[in-house]
């Protein structure tokens, strides 16, 4: 069953944070994981303040268990932190 890694980020550092993305990609690619969404000013509806919102699509959740736990990853996760408040969550696909 598909998973979808839902992360909500509000950026403090865009150059870290645009480096980060072009080293993440490929490990998320890497994962079986592609990114649906990205949206910058997403439309607040009701109660969910996003600042930076993007989805990506993998296979299962353990794809992305796996990508978290990696020893590639880990240094990527601590140059996100660095440079984004992070709002991280991984939800089943219907």
């Amino acid at each position: 069953m598909s998973a979808y890694l839902i992360v909500d980020l509000d950026i403090h550092d865009l150059k870290s944070i645009e480096d980060y993305r072009s080293k993440a990609l490929p490990l998320v690619a890497k994962a079986g994981g592609r990114l649906i969404a990205l949206d910058e000013a997403p439309l607040e509806l009701e109660g969910w303040k996003a600042a930076n919102l993007l989805i990506i699509e993998f296979p299962d959740k353990d794809a992305i268990r796996q990508l978290f736990a990696s020893r590639e990853y880990a240094p990527l996760a601590a140059q996100r932190q660095a440079a984004a408040g992070s709002r991280i969550i991984a939800i089943n696909g219907i």
